[in-house]
């Protein structure tokens, strides 16, 4: 069994304990009024001027393992808001990745920033329970869902007004959903059966997508020359987690990739 294999198959044993313990009816009582902060705005343009980078909250990777022991998460966002991170990506797979949705909720009260709740979505249910802890966007995975899904989903955080960072992984991803609209893109560098990292998969994709499709750069990213080449490409932002996380000093890191330094 593949590690997406393992996690998906986990994913729907929790959403299963978690639909018995607050049924899809309260989560969509709990949102109403539930007020989002802008992400899709931030990151709707091709080639903007400055770096745009959402800083992930990940204690832990199946890459790489643990990433931080004790994690000191108000004093990690306000590093990351203080750095000039334009939004905030929050890891809740709880088995593999050490996430919790609670992070969302104590982010939100801890800064100012748009919060992504980045998980391997399997349920709608996940779309409302994002919007219910304060999730102002949600990433879903299009290798791990059909088209169809996708729509559905897509149209249902629309109503629920949660924005979406649509991820892929190859270009025979991208044709799936290319007609579909009303995301952010995301390209993911990391393989999800091997787990390596390409970079030349976001270059590759960015030759060959729209020019008017917003897109996020994820996994790989390490220094301002990454930046800069992803730049010339049009990227409209990055998802930076291990290479702040390990950094030692995140808040001077988000300086150094941004060119401030």
């Amino acid at each position: 069994m593949t590690f997406l294999e393992k996690v998906l198959d986990e994913k729907k044993r929790v959403v299963k304990d978690s639909k018995v313990k607050t049924p899809l009816s309260d989560l969509k009582q709990m949102i109403a009024g539930i007020e989002k902060r802008p992400f899709y705005q931030i990151f709707c343009r091709r080639f903007p001027e400055d770096v745009k980078i959402i800083a992930e909250v990940k204690k832990a990777s199946p890459s790489m393992g643990v990433l931080v022991q004790d994690l000191d998460l108000p004093g990690l966002l306000m590093d990351y808001e203080k750095g000039g991170a334009s939004a905030i990506s929050i890891l809740t797979e709880e088995k593999y990745f050490n996430g919790s949705l609670a992070y969302i909720t104590e982010a939100k009260k801890v800064i100012n920033l748009p919060v992504l709740r980045k998980d391997f979505i399997v349920d709608e249910y996940e779309i409302y329970q994002a919007k219910a802890f304060g999730a102002d966007a949600v990433l879903l995975i299009g290798e791990t869902l059909d088209v169809h899904q996708i729509a559905e989903y897509l149209e249902i955080a629309r109503q629920i007004e949660i924005d979406v960072l649509l991820e892929v992984h190859s270009i025979k991803t991208y044709k799936k959903i290319a007609d579909l609209g009303g995301f952010v893109l995301g390209i993911n560098n990391r393989n999800l059966e091997t787990l390596k990292v390409d970079l030349s998969v976001s270059h590759e994709m960015l030759k060959n997508i729209s020019k008017t499709l917003p897109v996020i750069v994820e996994s790989g990213i390490e220094d301002r020359e990454h930046i800069k080449s992803f730049k010339e490409q049009g990227a409209s932002g990055f998802l930076i987690g291990t290479s702040l996380i390990v950094s030692g000093n995140p808040c001077n890191k988000l300086r150094e990739l941004q060119g401030k330094t």
